[in-house]
């Protein structure tokens, strides 16, 4: 089957897929040891380019027989030398799943190869980095508090350096416009913003001017709060509105509610008799 890069690696489901960045080894026993277990480390390769970088190995649980394995060219070949349960016990133990009876494989080098231990000079290369970085972000806050009030004062020492010669040019525009001196606007505060104007209600237009309200007209159009729309020889009742009988009911309970509430209770007027 094709080995396709996008494969997941789901051990739980029997699907074995991974791929290496670094070379990957499987272990063989020495024959030449007899009176004790010493295991050989072998690099698998391509057979036909002979990469052993980046290398992708799949196993499926009842669809495989034996391990495939791919390179990033693309050759594909069948690599019965890994054997299934190693293969398997090794996936497991990528996926997170330690088994006390497989430790030994990966004691014996079977697997990816680690990467390469960092030299002493690396380290210190890197320390010198980071100091270097944390020593520039320090004076660089170190300047931004020195200069912050440095730039304040002398912004505030140019403005008042400035003010005659504004007060000179206002004066010399103010006798080129006809003698008339500008009006200094007040300074705002930050964060307030000027009050609204206040915009007089209608009844005080009409009041001012003399005009009469509107008359209000029937809230009914059709029947015009009769109740009943009428023609010569027709009466039939209005299906608009509840008629006048119920808004007077509707009403009268409004108020009777209102004098439940206290809502419409009046003040006692005392009167005082001589």
């Amino acid at each position: 089957m094709p080995i396709s890069p996008w494969r997941s690696f789901n051990p739980d489901e029997g699907d074995f897929y991974v791929t290496f960045e670094r070379r990957f080894r499987y272990v063989v026993e020495d024959p030449e040891q007899t009176w004790r277990r010493v295991w050989i480390q072998t690099v698998i390769a391509c057979p036909v380019c002979g990469m052993d970088t980046g290398l992708r190995l799949a196993y499926k649980v009842g669809t495989d027989v034996v391990l495939e394995a791919a390179c990033p060219v693309g050759h594909i070949w069948v690599e019965p030398r890994v054997d299934v349960s190693q293969w398997v016990a090794y996936c497991r133990f990528r996926q997170g799943r330690q088994d006390i009876d497989w430790l030994w494989l990966i004691e014996a080098g079977f697997g990816e190869e680690p990467p390469p231990p960092m030299e002493t000079k690396d380290i210190i290369d890197a320390a010198k980095v980071g100091g270097k970085l944390l020593v520039r972000e320090w004076r660089k806050q170190a300047k931004a508090t020195v200069r912050k009030p440095v730039r304040q004062a002398k912004r505030e020492i140019r403005k008042q350096a400035m003010r005659p010669v504004a007060a000179a040019l206002r004066t010399a525009w103010a006798w080129q416009a006809g003698g008339v001196q500008p009006v200094e606007q007040p300074r705002r505060r930050k964060g307030r913003k000027a009050p609204a104007p206040k915009t007089p209600p209608v009844a005080a237009y009409r009041k001012a001017y003399g005009v009469q309200a509107p008359e209000k007209g029937p809230k009914c159009r059709v029947c015009e709060d009769s109740g009943h729309i009428t023609a010569p020889g027709i009466s039939i009742p209005c299906t608009e509105c509840d008629g006048p009988a119920a808004a007077a009911l509707a009403a009268a309970e409004r108020r009777a509610a209102r004098a439940r509430d206290g809502k419409d209770e009046r003040r006692p007027t005392t009167s005082t008799t001589k």
